[in-house]
């Protein structure tokens, strides 16, 4: 296997504007210092602030949903739905438990996205239309209450020993006399 050092970087981690600024090498190529690096599809900023994240998932998600737009014209609320809850709603809320947002800012961003869809869904494009009450009519809950709801099936898995985190083999190693 080669080695691409383009496709490695170095990310420094803080709030601090002076920041400890050593060279890495690695193969014998210096790796260069980023901002911000996605890891398991998830993108990490320098100073840990998600807006980054959420203005790619958000461009993404848009993307998706603006091709469907163009491409699906049927006028099948139910096969739009589908489209929407298989193609744009997992980019929204891939690992969400790790990254969810709390500034309103990012919260309505995210929601943005699927008060569009709903729009989509129902064909209805005229600003004299409710999308709550569209969102409603689909059975649609807020992202940030699907986002809490899977928080609390992850506490309680965690709790109850059904998701591993590696961790519980070293637990059970301390515990041995």
């Amino acid at each position: 296997m080669e080695f691409h050092p383009e496709k490695y970087g170095v990310l420094r981690v803080g709030r601090k504007c002076n920041l400890v600024q050593n060279d890495y090498v690695l193969h014998g190529k210096t790796l260069a210092s980023v901002n911000s690096a996605k890891y398991l599809g998830v993108t990490i900023a320098h100073d840990l602030r998600l807006n980054s994240h959420i203005d790619n998932i958000t461009s993404k998600a848009n993307s998706t949903l603006a091709s469907l737009r163009r491409n699906l014209r049927i006028n099948s609320t139910s096969l739009k739905t589908s489209a929407y809850n298989t193609l744009v709603r997992p980019t929204l809320e891939y690992a969400c438990t790790v990254w969810d947002p709390y500034t309103q800012c990012n919260i309505d961003k995210l929601e943005m996205v699927q008060r569009r869809a709903a729009r989509f869904a129902l064909n209805r494009y005229n600003n004299t239309s409710s999308v709550s009450g569209m969102l409603i009519q689909l059975g649609w809950y807020p992202l940030q209450i699907r986002k809490q709801a899977l928080r609390l099936c992850m506490m309680y898995k965690l709790h109850n020993g059904l998701a591993d985190l590696g961790t519980q083999q070293l637990m059970r190693q301390q515990r041995r006399p």
